[in-house]
């Protein structure tokens, strides 16, 4: 018999049974466009809801804002076992006063938004504003970085924002991409409007990710806008003869990239802030019943894919099955923010305290220059003992002595639902000690190789070379520890030469955009150890269809 093979099949049917039986939970989720604007601008809100009759009661907000409209739209992906709906709301609205501003809560179906803040500082003097605006021009760009003297690889938000005082017909705007560092927008445009002088403009800005490779001075080209309007407010130009031709630049930006420093740990992720959090409260459980345990890392100032995967310390006493992580980005503070977020199912096999572990994250703060290292308490359970665990041992010997018992050919047959129970006892017992005699986690490490695959594919079309190096490890089952494991598994040549170049890259000076392209046909056909000789895990789609 294959105990092994039975184990897994067991847990497969247990898994099937918890997450039948576990109800599921709406979420509300609200950000705002920009957390400090100047009088007279407007801030957009947005909403998004799993349910999507609800709607949001705007309401709290006519004290201190005017609802300017609110959009919506919906979004249907397919996730785990079914189809989920989003309701997504976006809100435009202007301060009726300069301040600090409480946002409240918003009520959406059941369910409420979190309170947040916006900053509205008063309209600044002449000096304050670009020469472009003091002078009159109907359209002039902005161009603001988070950082400018970042470290190698730290995510920095390059924010364009783009005046214009015309009716725009078409219009281009390029922000160009610098030497020896990667540039690819970030989120979604978000649009405001603003009064200089007077005079009214609408804003459009859009957001671009920059990650530095290489230490030193990096030069940003400017970003150029060029486009068609009509003036507005003008009552005349029958006939085209109101139509402009309307282009505006920025002056280029210099940045001071510092080196990775030497303190920093080996997984090098530099942000303003990190944080993990538990999202729900759990504290008492019994043998052999399901706890949901919800776990979030949050950071400012770095993107989802340089965060690792919330994990939980393995533990004999429960059984852990971890779902997909959930990745979040956007744009606050002039930075741009991300958020992890991982669910796990807990299946207590023993009575008493138990407490669970979740592991801590390195991490560089940026701000006080020094590795952290970001904890969460332990989690204390009371797990009480259940029928799961108190019959599993009498159950197994009844059985087995169910054949010495039946001696006695005349003796009247037993009800048919007693032999179907001690069946299902006898079942259950056998899970108990199949789960602890064999406790390896297929299932998470199944789920966990289609997200690391995933976010391999991302990070090689992006080329963020350090989590590539952090997720290349984990793509190949069981996982190498570390590059040089990884390469020593390798079959292929090109993909050995592949992480040469990749480790020059990262710490030997060597050329980043050749290790990049190096990577990316090294590793387009999955990647080949002995075990997968005759076939490779896809990382990316083919260039060309196969014939």
């Amino acid at each position: 018999m294959n105990i092994p093979a039975i184990a897994t099949r067991m847990r497969g049917l247990l898994l099937l049974v918890l997450c039948l039986a576990a109800p599921a939970f709406g979420q509300v989720r609200s950000t705002l466009s920009q957390s400090r604007i100047a009088a007279g601008e407007t801030v957009t809100l947005h909403i998004e809801v799993d349910d999507a009759r609800s709607v949001p009661e705007l309401a709290p907000l006519a004290p201190d804002f005017m609802v300017l409209r609110m959009d919506s739209g919906r979004q249907m992906e397919i996730r785990g076992t079914g189809i989920h709906t989003r309701q997504r709301f976006a809100v435009e609205m202007r301060p009726r006063r300069s301040g600090q501003i409480e946002i409240p809560a918003l009520k959406v179906g059941t369910q409420y938004t979190q309170p947040m803040r916006l900053q509205v500082t008063d309209v600044g003097t002449p000096t304050d504003l670009p020469s472009q605006a003091q002078a009159g021009q109907p359209v002039f760009l902005e161009t603001h970085l988070s950082d400018a003297s970042p470290y190698v690889q730290q995510a920095v938000l390059v924010t364009v924002r783009l005046h214009y005082a015309v009716n725009l017909f078409s219009g281009e705007l390029q922000q160009p991409a610098p030497a020896n560092a990667s540039l690819v927008p970030f989120g979604d445009d978000s649009r405001s409007s603003r009064v200089i002088d007077g005079r009214e403009y609408r804003v459009l800005a859009r957001h671009y990710l920059l990650l530095p490779e290489r230490s030193g001075e990096l030069v940003l080209p400017a970003a150029w806008f060029r486009g068609e309007g009509e003036r507005m407010g003008n009552a005349g130009g029958w006939f085209g003869a109101a139509r402009v031709q309307v282009e505006a630049s920025t002056p280029a930006q210099r940045l001071d990239i510092r080196p990775i420093p030497a303190a920093a740990a080996a997984a090098w992720l530099p942000a303003h802030a990190l944080s993990m959090r538990q999202m729900n409260a759990i504290a008492q459980g019994q043998v052999g019943q399901s706890l949901r345990l919800k776990l979030e890392i949050r950071a400012d100032g770095a993107i989802a894919a340089q965060l690792p995967d919330p994990e939980i310390a393995p533990d004999s006493r429960f059984q852990i099955f971890a779902e997909p992580p959930e990745r979040n980005e956007f744009v606050s503070h002039g930075r741009a923010q991300s958020a992890v977020t991982r669910e796990f199912v807990l299946l207590p096999l023993v009575a008493g305290d138990v407490s669970v572990q979740a592991k801590p994250v390195d991490w560089w703060d940026i701000n006080a220059r020094q590795a952290r290292k970001a904890t969460l308490a332990p989690i204390q359970l009371n797990i009480a003992a259940g029928n799961f665990q108190q019959q599993a041992a009498p159950l197994i010997v009844e059985a087995r002595q169910v054949p010495e018992e039946v001696t006695d050919t005349t003796a009247p047959a037993r009800p048919r639902w007693l032999l179907w129970g001690l069946i299902g006892m006898a079942v259950l017992a056998a899970l108990v000690w199949l789960t602890r005699r064999y406790p390896r986690q297929w299932w998470r490490a199944a789920s966990e190789a289609r997200s690391v695959r995933r976010e391999l594919q991302q990070a090689l079309q992006v080329g963020d070379l350090p989590v590539i190096a952090r997720l290349l490890p984990r793509v190949i089952t069981p996982a190498a520890a570390s590059l040089a494991e990884l390469r020593a598994r390798l079959v292929s040549l090109p993909q050995q030469q592949a992480i040469d170049a990749l480790e020059q890259a990262l710490w030997g000076g060597g050329n980043a955009e050749a290790a990049r392209k190096q990577l990316r046909t090294a590793f387009a056909a999955g990647v080949n150890t002995p075990a997968r000789r005759g076939k490779a895990v896809q990382l990316l789609p083919p260039l060309y269809p196969e014939h």
